[in-house]
């Protein structure tokens, strides 16, 4: 694995973890075990979510990096699939539980999906489009660091 691509996962563990510890101990300043108990249920779905979009964007990210062209856009497009990826596996594990431990109060499927569009609006509007810009940054700094490692390999 070429050190780009680990800083880039390295990046999609660290950055979701801090924007959910910067909402959750902004939110719960008196109640510490409760901050760091949303900090651990929202930061473990962001990053998950923040690492299926790093391993789905890291084709477009090869390419801008071998084209030798800035990787801004595929970072912005990292951080939409973060925030939709969020959305949708958190609105998916909340109506798993309720199947499980509710089953007459599951949503339906106009519910459930309505459940994911707030998610998503909720991801991005509480601290996440503040750092759209710092994963477009990332992004186009790992593309140089891949393309100064494919240079270092030719040469």
């Amino acid at each position: 694995m070429s050190r780009a691509r680990l800083y880039l996962h390295l990046a999609a563990l660290a950055v979701p973890l801090l924007a959910t510890s910067v909402w959750s101990f902004a939110l719960n300043r008196g109640d510490l075990p409760l901050a760091v108990k949303q900090d651990a249920i929202f930061g473990g779905i962001g990053v998950l979510s923040a690492q299926l979009a790093a391993l789905l964007r890291w084709p477009a990210l090869e390419r801008r990096a071998r084209a030798g062209e800035g990787a801004w856009l595929t970072g912005l497009g990292m951080a939409a699939l973060t925030h939709v990826f969020f959305g949708v596996i958190f609105a998916v594990m909340v109506n798993a539980s309720l199947l499980w431990l509710q089953p007459e109060e599951a949503s339906g499927t106009t519910d459930a999906i309505l459940q994911a569009l707030f998610f998503i609006a909720m991801s991005v509007l509480v601290v996440g489009a503040a750092f759209f810009p710092l994963t477009a940054a990332l992004a186009h700094g790992i593309a140089a660091l891949r393309r100064k490692e494919l240079a270092d390999g030719a040469a």
